[in-house]
């Protein structure tokens, strides 16, 4: 019987599927934040009826933070399986460019 290395150890014990939990829950809250940001920002964009965009930008409040917790609990679950620690750099990546006023 030979050693495990240390990734065929993670695999064996299953290591990886906890931090890709944790992942997706973090790239999911951050994927909410910013579709909410996003679907307010610029939902009503194009006037809508009557040229008042509050429908649209309610649409948008209510249908971008469900897109932004699919794709990023997805690409949390996905980057976190391998490498929590880009997952952590972006969620902060996002924060830092939202509270500097740099997230358009």
């Amino acid at each position: 019987m030979r050693e495990l290395n240390v990734m065929e150890i993670n695999e064996v014990s299953g290591a990886g599927f906890w931090s890709a939990v944790s992942s997706a829950i973090l790239l999911g809250a951050t994927g909410f934040a910013a579709g909410a940001a996003y679907g307010g920002i610029h939902g009503g964009d194009q006037g809508g009826l009557l040229g008042v965009g509050v429908v649209g930008q309610l649409v948008g409040v209510i249908v971008g933070p469900i897109i932004g917790i699919i794709g990023g609990s997805i690409l949390g679950a996905v980057l976190g399986w391998n490498d929590p620690d880009s997952v952590n750099a972006i969620a902060t990546q996002f924060l830092n460019n939202f509270v500097n006023g740099n997230f358009k």
